[in-house]
């Protein structure tokens, strides 16, 4: 008879993250229409997805102008011409998805919002 331990059965009952949504590598859009970065990831734990800003740094919410939803979708919403910010608008960002496993990060994706 042969016995697993538990730990041998938690190693089996996990996978790293893998993407089931990733970015394009470009995304432009105006800021009458606004848009969204969508980026799924499967893995077991579940991946936690964050989005980073070109220097490896977690994005934050700019209240009109950027948001994550819970889903992992980032939200640029329309905004008016005075509220352009370069450092939002016209700016790389990267998905990451990790869960206890491992981490993985989506190609780059060049934003540019404004007016088209």
């Amino acid at each position: 008879m042969v016995f697993q331990s538990t730990a041998d059965t938690a190693r089996k009952d996990t996978k790293g993250p893998s993407f089931r949504n990733e970015p394009p590598a470009k995304i432009e859009f105006s800021n009458s229409s606004g848009t969204e970065l969508r980026c799924n990831a499967d893995g077991v734990p579940a991946p936690r997805i964050t989005w980073l800003s070109r220097d490896g740094t977690p994005t934050r919410d700019v209240p009109g102008l950027r948001h994550m939803r819970s889903d992992g979708t980032l939200v640029f919403p329309p905004f008016s011409r005075q509220d352009y910010r370069q450092d939002v608008h016209d700016a790389v960002y990267q998905c990451s998805a990790s869960n206890a496993v491992g981490s993985i990060l989506s190609r780059e994706v060049h934003v540019r919002g404004g007016k088209l």
